[in-house]
């Protein structure tokens, strides 16, 4: 699932101008990611491998022709093989066939990794919050510096992270990042409204990933 090809350019441009607003009343920075995948799951791919070599094999012994071609007796446990490759490749089957555990901690290290790969962590204020978004896995978080984390409830985050997940099953993504970010804007300006002297620490646009 390509996330760079997921919003068009005018939609980018739209959530890019959804972070300007929202930071305009607050020193807190707003960081939105959207990811392809948090993993590539080669387990998945691996097992899947196996096994249609296996029931490739099998169905070798019950249907082929044991006076047949070494060659054509091949083909079997190959094309149970190739099928299991091809099958690991459709999003739908490979979610059902990943660990609900392997899934969120998948997505917890990617977004881990997004907050510090772009310097989240490095606001002089302590102030950085992420929203990632895994197309994937369809998976929200939303992760806020520690002084964010000091003055903020625990479960402030939720309604970001519903807003979202709903918007990009009802195919309406750019208008649901555009209102958590708003949402998120109206949060922090309760605890860090913006200064007159206050200065743009990060980018505004929305990142795009693999």
């Amino acid at each position: 699932m390509r996330a760079e090809k997921y919003f068009t350019a005018n939609e980018q441009e739209k959530i890019h101008q959804a972070v300007v607003a929202a930071e305009r009343r607050t020193s807190g920075e707003i960081v939105p990611i959207i990811v392809g995948a948090s993993s590539h799951y080669a387990e998945v791919n691996v097992t899947c491998l196996i096994v249609g070599l296996v029931l490739g094999s099998a169905a070798a012994l019950i249907w082929g022709d044991p006076w047949g071609l070494t060659r054509a007796e091949l083909a079997w446990p190959l094309g149970g093989a190739a099928l299991g490759m091809l099958l690991c490749h459709v999003p739908v089957i490979k979610r059902m066939l990943i660990p609900t555990r392997r899934v969120a901690d998948a997505v917890h290290m990617r977004s881990l990794a997004a907050f510090t790969a772009h310097g989240l962590h490095y606001t002089k204020a302590h102030t950085g919050i992420l929203i990632f978004a895994s197309l994937f896995e369809r998976r929200v978080v939303v992760l806020a510096d520690r002084g964010i984390h000091e003055k903020v409830q625990d479960g402030t985050w939720d309604e970001i992270v519903r807003i979202i997940t709903s918007g990009l099953k009802l195919k309406d993504g750019c208008a649901a990042f555009c209102a958590a970010i708003e949402q998120c804007g109206k949060i922090l300006a309760q605890h860090f409204p913006r200064s007159p002297d206050d200065q743009d620490e990060l980018e505004d646009k929305l990142v795009t990933e693999k």
